[in-house]
Parts: C-alpha cells; structure tokens; sequence
C-alpha cells in the first residue's frame, strides 16, 4: 500500500521528528491560539523533549512563523490560482479554497486568525501577493467581466468572501460541518453570487 501523501506544509525532506513537531504545532495553534500553546505543549503532543524541539526551531515563535509562511503561500495560490486564457473565476477559487480546508482546514483557520500577527514578518514577496490583494483584484476582474455587479467595492467584498471561507475552515477545523468542505462549494457559491452576482 503507498505511502499516504504528506500535508503541504511538511517537506520530504523533513525529519519524521519535524514532521510531526509541524502537525502537532498547527493543531495546536488552530486549537488554542499562538498564545495558549507552549513547547511544552508541542513536546508532549510529540513525545518529544523540549531540548529536541529546540533542535529544529529556536523558538515558539519561530515555528509558529514557519508554520505561517507556508500556509499563508498555500492559501494565496489557491486565491490567485494558474491563470488561464479567461483568468480564473471566483467560483474556481472559491472551491480551490474549499478543496485546501477540507485538506487542511487548520491550516486556513490559523493563517486568517493570525494575518495581524506575522504580516511583517512575512518576506516581501508574500507581502506583495497578499491572499487580501489576490482577492480583491480577482473580484475587481470579475466586475469588469460583467460576472459581478459593479456597484460593490472589491475590498468589502474580498472581505465578505475571505470572511466565509475563514468561518467555515474554523467550523472544519472543529469538526462543526455537516458535510465535507468541498460538498459545500455549490451552496457557499450562491450565496456569494446571490449577494455579488450582477
């Protein structure tokens, strides 16, 4: 039986040990807040020592950083998605973005709840392709494409999409859905068009 694939934010190339300090840690994370997590915490999860934690990240922060970096460029290719000759539409992002919560719906809850806390420590070309930005202009497209009314400011309505895919990875991450994520992508889509739609 093949090797179930790794969680995007783990590198092949990593430990098992740093693998499972990863997962642990972004569970942990999504789960209690940065704040409410210690290595401690971390090490028992994993089974691991403090002294091993250490080993692989110098501090809390700095795996909580790590962990950020990787899903919020996750997120933000999911928004910005590959561009074909019509560009994507936001109802192929909308349910890229669905497709990566039911994946990893921890991984979206913390990135959305932690945008305030490391968007400056983010390197400069996160900062440029912000998962806010990648939104708005991709509304700001569909306005021009005629697919959303024109009356609506992009940014609240990049704020209003954003806004439920971040409450519905919350509510997977929890385990509050009824169905999967992605059985979602129909019903969220009409409320989104039925709000946005021109």
């Amino acid at each position: 039986m093949p090797a179930a694939p790794l969680p995007f934010f783990i590198a092949e190339s990593d430990s098992p040990a740093k693998r499972a300090i990863l997962a642990a840690a972004l569970s942990l994370f999504a789960s209690r807040g940065v704040d409410g997590v210690s290595i401690r915490d971390i090490a028992a999860e994993t089974g691991f020592t403090n002294p091993a934690m250490f080993r692989h990240f110098r501090t809390k922060d700095a795996l909580a950083l790590a962990l950020f970096e990787v899903c919020y460029r996750r997120l933000a290719g999911a928004i910005a998605g590959p561009v074909g000759a019509r560009g994507p539409s936001l109802q192929a992002r909308i349910a890229a973005c669905l497709d990566m919560i039911e994946a990893s719906p921890e991984s979206v809850h913390f990135v959305l709840e932690n945008l305030r806390r490391y968007w400056a420590d983010l390197p400069e070309d996160l900062r440029k392709a912000s998962v806010i930005g990648a939104m708005r202009r991709l509304i700001a497209a569909e306005q021009r494409a005629g697919r959303v009314r024109s009356d609506i400011d992009p940014q609240l309505a990049a704020a209003l999409v954003l806004g439920a895919l971040g409450q519905i990875a919350r509510m997977a991450h929890f385990k509050e859905l009824p169905r999967p994520p992605s059985a979602l992508s129909e019903d969220l889509w009409a409320l989104i068009n039925n709000g946005l739609g021109a």
